[in-house]
């Protein structure tokens, strides 16, 4: 992520699905930009270890912080506002009896409280939540 954590926190509610404009949407067709706001981090993993943590009671900034501490990257996984390509949802998963999806993005700029920043398109993963219900 190369914006700051904290404006990028300041425009974002914490959270399942944050919203600044709209979430980031599994459903979104691949290819098209989309702007949105939530969680991204820079692995599939560390969206996963961020999901059991949060289905295991964690709350999300202490969530956010272990799995950062675990990735010696303070800045492996934030909330963000971001403009990007979807690219493909890479997992479902069940968190507080609704399920979510690991979605592989692009981001192509990021806001930091103030205004956008185009960035070198980076892959990240984001973690949304989905239509229905886990059974």
């Amino acid at each position: 992520m190369h914006f700051s954590w904290a404006a990028a926190a300041a425009v974002v509610v914490l959270g399942g699905s944050a919203q600044a404009g709209r979430a980031v949407d599994p459903g979104d067709p691949p290819g098209d930009v989309t702007v949105g706001s939530g969680l991204i981090c820079n692995t599939s993993q560390q969206v996963e270890r961020y999901v059991t943590l949060r289905a295991g009671g964690s709350e999300i900034q202490n969530a956010l912080q272990l799995v950062n501490r675990e990735a010696h990257d303070p800045r492996a996984c934030g909330l963000a506002a971001v403009a990007y390509h979807r690219d493909r949802t890479v997992e479902t998963k069940s968190l507080d009896g609704k399920v979510v999806a690991i979605v592989r993005i692009s981001v192509l700029a990021g806001y930091d409280g103030q205004q956008w920043a185009p960035v070198s398109p980076r892959v990240q993963y984001a973690v949304v939540e989905t239509e229905g219900y886990a059974i």
